[in-house]
């Protein structure tokens, strides 16, 4: 496998600027996750990286080579994408096969990978169907294996879940993490899922407006966000986010509304914490914020509380059944130490 490496990275579309100088590297047998908005440059980046996309600015390297001006089917990798990109009227083998056959590959060497690759993916009894003859999980698998029998030093997954139904994005998150921890690969996984990106990856790297935002563990952007659209996008449902005023050791949130700084930071901060880090009470008290319930999610698992307290919009989830409902009044008890800080005007990360 090898190494990605990204620096000072820049693309220009007709005088409008996509990415605006992206540093990174991926180290061999790392999986990394990009994630952000609609519109970050999440899928140029990843197109960029694949020789799809030209290079305005700076340079890509894979293993020790620069190959901004290498064209794809040289660079050593393989890519799956959301829409499958399989060949309609070739059965699930010439699929899998056909890149190798385009290579010049001998035909025992394209049945055996074809066979060893199909085994692993649990598409053996399926080689002789078409695609249109398989379930949207099926075909993804073949866009995979397809990729797979190649043996790339480099895996890139341009969102390639987001076709599927829940219950068969989870199972497929598992089955792709697994697959590359047996192939020790180098994959790079772009998604707008977070939920995705926080299960599944070694690293996340998040971007907005074509920059980057912050690179970490999942756990690390979860429990240490570096500025408050980290802190919002990271973590489902999302941070509670409100702006406020410190003043003698308390976060004013508005004239009925303060809670504990926990931070000797002064003046405009924005106050966050994650709406499990809310825990119910039964009754009004210092440090407790009050509020009617005007909508409530419950799962089975866990219900998911929101509530007007003084003007400010806030979720709390509960593991535990409460008896709550919409109008009621709820008490939330902020869990000592896992409030978070961000300057009011840079929105970078206080404490």
């Amino acid at each position: 496998m090898a190494q990605v490496s990204v620096a000072q990275l820049k693309k220009t579309y007709h005088k409008t600027d996509v990415l605006h100088g992206i540093d990174f590297d991926v180290a061999d047998g790392e999986f990394v996750a990009l994630v952000g908005p609609s519109g970050c440059g999440k899928s140029t980046l990843l197109r960029m990286i694949a020789g799809l996309e030209d290079v305005t600015g700076g340079k890509i390297s894979i293993g020790e080579k620069v190959v901004n001006d290498v064209s794809p089917k040289d660079r050593d990798i393989a890519m799956v994408f959301q829409n499958y990109a399989l060949y309609p009227h070739m059965t699930v083998a010439r699929n899998m096969g056909f890149s190798l056959y385009l290579r010049g590959g001998a035909k025992d060497e394209i049945a055996r990978r074809v066979q060893e690759t199909s085994a692993m993916l649990g598409l053996s009894d399926l080689l002789d169907r078409l695609p249109g003859q398989l379930s949207g999980g099926q075909r993804q698998r073949v866009a995979m294996g397809r990729a797979i029998v190649r043996q790339p030093s480099v895996f890139l997954f341009d969102e390639p879940l987001s076709n599927l139904d829940a219950a068969l994005r989870v199972q497929m998150r598992a089955d792709i993490r697994d697959l590359h921890d047996r192939l020790g690969s180098t994959s790079i996984f772009v998604t707008h899922d977070q939920i995705e990106a926080m299960t599944m990856s070694d690293r996340i790297i998040v971007l907005r407006n074509g920059k980057l935002e912050q690179a970490g563990t999942p756990l690390d952007l979860y429990d240490r966000p570096g500025n408050a659209f980290v802190a919002g996008f990271i973590g489902s449902p999302a941070m509670n986010l409100l702006p406020g005023e410190i003043v003698e050791g308390e976060v004013r949130l508005n004239d009925k509304l303060t809670v504990p700084a926990e931070s000797r930071a002064a003046g405009s901060v924005i106050w966050g914490i994650r709406p499990e880090h809310l825990d119910w009470t039964p009754e009004a008290g210092s440090g407790v914020i009050s509020g009617t319930v005007t909508g409530i999610e419950r799962t089975g698992s866990s219900d998911l509380v929101i509530a007007d307290c003084s003007g400010c919009r806030i979720m709390a989830v509960f593991q535990e059944r409460h008896s709550i409902e919409r109008g009621s009044t709820v008490h939330l008890r902020p869990r000592p130490g896992f409030a978070h800080l961000f300057d009011a005007e840079t929105t970078v990360r206080l404490a």
